[in-house]
């Protein structure tokens, strides 16, 4: 003869609401990490900003006429200034530069043709003879 089964064990109210809000919090957090890249037939986009703090060296990955920004420290706090920026003008334009605001400076390129090239950005110091330094390098590969 079957054994009568026992109830199921159930959580004590507290643990029941914590276990609730874990698996709340659970659901939120990949609902948000996926509205962070929303694809382009949703109304997303293939541009692509770079935030260049701390390291020299960066690399993006973007598709032919995307935007490309770079937002970056400007250098004028530390005693430079800009020097111009080199880059491959038949894979890349240079759309714009914002003025320094807030000690923030972005420089604004469109993708032309598929490739790849660097961005050099350049700074100087305003004393004679100083030679321009990489301030910062962008490897954009366009596919």
């Amino acid at each position: 003869m079957p054994q009568p089964s026992a109830p199921p064990r159930r959580l004590p109210p507290r643990r029941a609401i914590l276990a609730a809000r874990l698996a709340l919090g659970l659901v939120l957090a990949l609902a948000l990490s996926s509205c962070l890249s929303m694809p382009k037939m949703l109304g997303g986009s293939d541009d692509a900003v770079l935030v260049l703090d701390g390291e020299q060296g960066h690399e993006v990955r973007l598709p032919k006429g995307a935007a490309l920004t770079l937002d970056m420290r400007d250098p004028g706090l530390s005693g430079y200034s800009f020097a111009g920026a080199s880059f491959d003008p038949d894979l890349l334009r240079l759309d714009g530069i914002t003025p320094p605001t807030s000690g923030r400076v972005r420089y604004m390129f469109k993708a032309k043709a598929k490739g790849e090239s660097d961005i050099q950005i350049k700074i100087k110091k305003s004393e004679p003879g100083y030679r321009p330094d990489v301030y910062k390098l962008v490897h954009v590969i366009i596919e």
